[in-house]
C-alpha cells in the first residue's frame, strides 16, 4: 500500500520592521507614533530628542522602549532598521547621510533640506545605497485629491489649460519666534513648508515644472529668537506661477497669515479647467472635503461628485481631522507603503514616487522660487 503525503510550505513569517523616531515635538507625537504604533509590521524601539526630558516622555506615553539624546549613537543598525527624520530642516541633511552610511531606511521630513545640492546630495546617496526613503507629502493622500486624480487620469478633464491651488492658513499671525521662519534653520519660511506640498501635488497631477516664478512677503514682524539673538526672517506669505510640460499653468499660492476660523485653522482649494471639463475641490479642515465637476457644454452650476468609497476605505467622513487621522493609521497610507517597502526591500512603489529624488526635484523648485521672487517674480527656467 502507498501512503501519500502532502508536502506543506509553512507561510513566510516576516519580523517587524524596527523604526526609531528622530524629533520629539508634536509632530511626531501626533502623526508619526500613532501611525506606527498601530501597524502589525512595526516595532517602533527608539525615540531620540534634544532634551533628556521631553525624550523620555514620549518614550514613556508610547511604550517606547529605548531613548536618547545622542543621534550619532541613535543611528544603530544593531538595533535599528530603518529611521523618521522629524527635526528641524537644517539637520535633516546630516542625520539621513549618517543614516543611509549605516544602512537604515529613511522617511525624512519635507522639505528635506536648506539647499538644493545638500538635497541632490541626499538623492545620490540613497540612490546609491539602495535605501527605501520616503519624503511625507502628506495631502496627495486626503481622498478630495486622491479624486481629482483619478479625474484626472481618466479623462474628465481633459487637456489641462490651467490649475489654481491656495492653502491658507494662520499659524504666523501672532508674531511669535518660529524657527519655520528663521531662515538658518529652515531655508525658507512658508515656500518650503507649505509651498513644498503644493509643487509635489501639482506635479503629480499634471506633470514636470518646466518654469516657475514666485513672489513673496513678509507680512509680520517676527519676534527675535528666544536667545535675544536677531536673524534673518523668511515669507510668511508668496504666490508662484509655474508652467507645465503640458503646455498648463499654474498658480500655487500658500500663505500663513490668513485668518480661515475652521477647526484646524486652515483651507485647501484647487481649481482644474481642461478641454473636457472643470473640477473644483474644497477642503475647509472642519466639515467639508468635497469635490465639484461639470463636463464640458454641460450646463451649470457645478456640482458634487461624490469621492468613490474605494478612495475613502476605511476613514471617516465626517470631520477631516478625522479623516487625515485614519488614512494614515487606519489605511496606513505613506507611511504603511514605506513601511511594506522597506520589509520587501523594494522602492516606493507610486506614481511619481515621494523619495528623496522627489524631495530633491521639489527643492531645486523651491530654490528657484525663492531667486524669483528677489528679482521681482521673474519666470525662471525651471529644467
Amino acid at each position: 500500500m502507498t501512503i501519500m503525503t502532502t508536502m506543506t510550505t509553512a507561510p513566510t513569517v516576516h519580523s517587524p520592521v524596527r523604526v526609531g523616531v528622530l524629533g520629539t515635538s508634536w509632530w511626531a507625537d501626533s502623526m508619526y507614533l500613532p501611525a506606527l504604533t498601530a501597524h502589525p509590521d512595526v516595532e517602533v524601539v527608539g525615540l531620540c530628542g534634544r532634551t533628556p526630558a521631553k525624550a523620555k516622555a514620549l518614550a514613556i506615553q508610547w511604550n517606547v522602549p529605548w531613548w536618547s539624546v545622542d543621534s550619532d549613537e541613535f543611528l544603530d543598525p544593531e538595533r535599528l532598521d530603518a529611521v523618521i527624520i522629524a527635526t528641524s530642516n537644517d539637520s535633516h541633511e546630516a542625520l539621513t547621510l549618517l543614516a543611509i552610511e549605516r544602512g537604515l531606511h529613511v522617511l525624512c521630513e519635507k522639505p528635506i533640506a536648506t539647499s538644493v545640492a545638500a538635497a541632490q546630495g541626499m538623492a545620490d546617496a540613497a540612490a546609491a545605497s539602495g535605501t527605501t526613503t520616503l519624503v511625507p507629502f502628506t495631502y496627495r493622500y486626503m481622498p478630495n485629491f486622491q479624486y481629482v486624480k483619478r479625474l484626472i487620469d481618466t479623462g474628465f478633464v481633459g487637456r489641462p489649460f490651467h490649475l489654481n491651488m491656495r492653502y491658507f492658513t494662520g499659524f504666523a499671525r501672532d508674531g511669535e519666534y518660529s524657527w519655520r521662519f528663521d531662515t538658518e534653520l529652515a531655508g525658507s519660511g512658508v515656500l518650503g513648508d507649505l509651498g513644498s506640498h503644493w509643487l509635489h501635488v501639482a506635479r503629480w497631477l499634471l506633470g514636470e515644472v518646466t518654469e516657475i516664478g514666485c513672489i513673496s512677503s513678509t507680512f509680520v514682524n517676527r519676534e527675535l529668537r528666544p536667545d535675544g539673538s536677531d536673524y534673518d526672517r523668511s515669507e510668511d506669505s508668496a504666490q508662484m506661477t509655474v508652467r507645465f510640460e503640458n503646455g498648463a499653468y499654474g498658480t500655487l499660492q500658500v500663505s500663513a497669515v490668513c485668518w480661515e476660523g475652521t477647526d484646524f485653522g486652515q483651507t485647501h482649494h484647487l481649481d482644474l479647467h481642461g478641454t473636457n471639463g472643470t473640477v473644483y475641490s474644497l477642503n475647509d479642515w472642519s466639515t467639508v472635503q468635497e469635490v465639484r465637476g461639470l463636463a464640458a457644454g454641460a450646463a451649470g452650476p457645478t456640482q458634487v461628485m461624490p469621492i468613490p468609497d474605494d478612495i475613502w476605505g476605511e476613514a471617516r467622513r465626517d470631520r477631516v481631522h478625522d479623516t487625515y487621522r485614519d488614512v494614515f493609521r487606519v489605511n496606513r497610507a505613506m507611511i504603511g507603503d514605506w513601511v511594506i517597502a522597506v520589509r520587501n526591500g523594494v522602492p516606493i512603489s507610486s506614481e511619481l514616487a515621494p523619495d528623496l529624488a522627489e524631495g530633491a526635484r521639489v527643492q531645486h523648485l523651491l530654490e528657484l522660487a525663492a531667486k524669483s521672487a528677489a528679482i521681482d517674480g521673474r519666470m525662471l527656467d525651471a529644467r
